[in-house]
């Protein structure tokens, strides 16, 4: 019986393997950028974030983080906190934003192309066309640019400073932004396809789902992501004592947390699920009950009661238990008969979702529609059924986080330039260099997850205050250490002799010799093990800590460990 496969070890093998950089939407080299943060080299780290992420000073506050999820020392204890090291970068770096060489522009034929939407999806892709040599317009129906970043999103969380700073670093590649300039007709949708070359239409998801219950026209009902909106544009300046929020998304969240901030006195989070299923993530969830937000869960609301004046005086709610799972993979809830309480509240938050608002294509737009309403483009080219016309971001799906949507932008941006100028798609190169991780701390693996430093209770209530206040340059070294820099790896080589004493030190078991008739080598080229070995070696990688004790214990200097990187061909 065969039970180990044989693969071989190329650069999309190490590409996998390095499971942070993988699972991030835009390929941010984290296990990289964390190696310069170990050596203090801040602006090195940043830079890394600007090839990658573009906003690392955004993202290393508001990032969902999928890299974390996929962190390797997560199954050690806890993963690496790489979306505080991320700002770290932002943080200590000497230049907050690289001076870009625009004499390095790409020439050849220059297009016009137009982007509807200056949310991080229209700001990415105007940025990587704008380097491309295309002429960039940005039309933004706000009178800011940033989209939900920056009218979704509280500056207690995202400081408004480092959205302008990310929106001027862009602009000074030459593109024309036009604010408060909506493109929510037909008729100036066929205008702007007609007067340009391309269109990538980023316009986001901003208009609020209903809750669908008696009682949502009262007085004291608004929609979180109008609320939010408002908050941040300075029209919605106090609120009433008891407010409910029904949702548990980043943005019920958000607008529970400011809702103290104007001046409730008490607010509640209504989410029909339990914290497992809450879509939120658990530092913004911890947050929230730090600020003494009750969170209600398995709770649905009903309806919505007034007094005579149609103003609102309380939501009316019914326990849930979960059943069966539903088409999103989460337990469906489903309501305790006799369970139904009344909450008293002034003020109902309706917090479930965003949709597009496709409103200015309906009719004869040329542009594809799918059966639940969303516009229909190439999984590959974002291109709409309309020549020269792209869409992605939320726009095509529904809200999503910052990072996805800054990828789609990206890889739009290049989608366009071929079909503007037919360039080819990047190559790149890949090599190993023998070299050792630089380690600050011999017991890494035994460093706990730091936390962030925050601003305290007692400050805390100002809507554009802070609140965290990310890592101290200790704390930062601290947690760099922590990461396993899965790009470096051991190679064991046909110097081996089977000796075992790499076994002996492993501290993780991830060394193992195997008999070679319980290897299946029929897919590897020819002596690539020798005929005369009746065992191999097998090297675990998900256990590997890259601690390096087998390369230093090997007798006959068979094991080495070597750096994966790799870099843009130039054309």
């Amino acid at each position: 019986q065969v039970d180990y496969k044989v693969v071989q070890a190329d650069e999309n093998w190490f590409r996998e393997n390095i499971s942070c950089q993988y699972a991030c939407p835009v390929n941010t080299p984290a296990s990289s950028y964390i190696e310069r943060l170990q050596e203090g080299d801040y602006d090195g780290a940043l830079g890394l974030n600007y090839m990658a992420n573009l906003f690392p000073h955004i993202l290393g506050r508001v990032c969902t983080h999928p890299c974390e999820s996929a962190c390797r020392r997560g199954k050690i204890d806890e993963p690496v906190s790489i979306c505080s090291l991320k700002r770290v970068a932002a943080d200590f770096a000497k230049k907050e934003y690289p001076k870009r060489d625009l004499s390095k522009k790409k020439t050849g034929k220059k297009k016009k192309v137009a982007i509807i939407g200056a949310g991080p999806s229209g700001l990415a892709a105007g940025n990587d066309l704008a380097v491309m040599g295309h002429d960039i317009t940005i039309f933004e129906a706000l009178p800011m640019a940033g989209g939900m970043l920056s009218v979704g999103i509280p500056p207690y969380r995202l400081p408004w400073n480092k959205i302008d700073g990310a929106v001027d670093w862009v602009e000074k590649l030459g593109i024309n932004l036009k604010l408060k300039s909506p493109i929510n007709s037909l008729d100036k949708f066929d205008k702007l396809v007609k007067k340009y070359d391309a269109v990538y239409i980023a316009a986001g998801a901003h208009k609020s789902m209903a809750l669908e219950i008696p009682g949502e026209d009262l007085k004291g009902v608004v929609h979180g992501i109008t609320y939010m909106k408002d908050i941040n544009l300075g029209k919605q300046k106090k609120v009433p004592s008891r407010v409910a929020v029904v949702g548990g998304g980043f943005t019920a969240i958000d607008c529970a947390r400011s809702s103290l901030r104007l001046g409730a006195k008490e607010v509640f989070i209504i989410y029909r699920r339990t914290l497992k299923e809450m879509p939120a993530g658990e530092l913004e969830v911890s947050l929230a009950e730090e600020e003494a937000i009750k969170i209600l869960y398995l709770t649905t609301p009903i309806e919505i009661s007034g007094d005579k004046k149609s103003k609102v005086i309380a939501l009316e709610c019914i326990k849930n238990k979960l059943g069966e799972p539903d088409a999103s993979g989460r337990r469906r809830p489903e309501p305790i008969p006799g369970s139904e309480f009344a909450l008293p509240v002034d003020m109902v938050i309706a917090a479930i979702g965003q949709a597009p608002d496709a409103g200015f294509m309906a009719g004869k737009s040329g542009v594809k529609f799918t059966k639940w309403g969303n516009v229909k483009v190439d999984d590959e080219s974002f291109a709409t059924s309309r020549k020269g016309v792209f869409a992605g971001g939320d726009f095509i799906t529904g809200p999503r986080n910052a990072i996805e949507v800054i990828g789609d932008g990206r890889r739009a941006a290049t989608a366009i330039d071929n079909y503007l100028s037919g360039n080819k798609e990047k190559k790149y190169d890949y090599f190993f260099k023998d070299q050792d991780p630089v380690r600050n701390d011999p017991g890494y693996e035994k460093i706990p997850r730091q936390k962030q430093d925050a601003v305290s209770m007692g400050a805390r209530w100002d809507i554009d205050k802070e609140v965290e206040l990310g890592f101290s340059k200790e704390s930062a070294s601290k947690e760099a250490d922590r990461c396993l820099l899965c790009h470096y790896n051991i190679f064991i080589d046909e110097k081996c002799v089977l000796c075992g004493g790499c076994i002996d030190v492993c501290p993780h078991n991830c060394i193992a010799m195997i008999s070679r008739d319980k290897v299946d080598t029929d897919d590897m080229p020819d002596g690539s093990v020798p005929d005369d070995w009746d065992a191999v070696m097998a090297i675990d990688e998900e256990q590997c800590i890259r601690c390096g004790l087998c390369v230093k214990r090997c007798p006959v200097d068979a094991i080495k460990m070597q750096r994966f990187s790799y870099a843009e061909t130039a054309v």
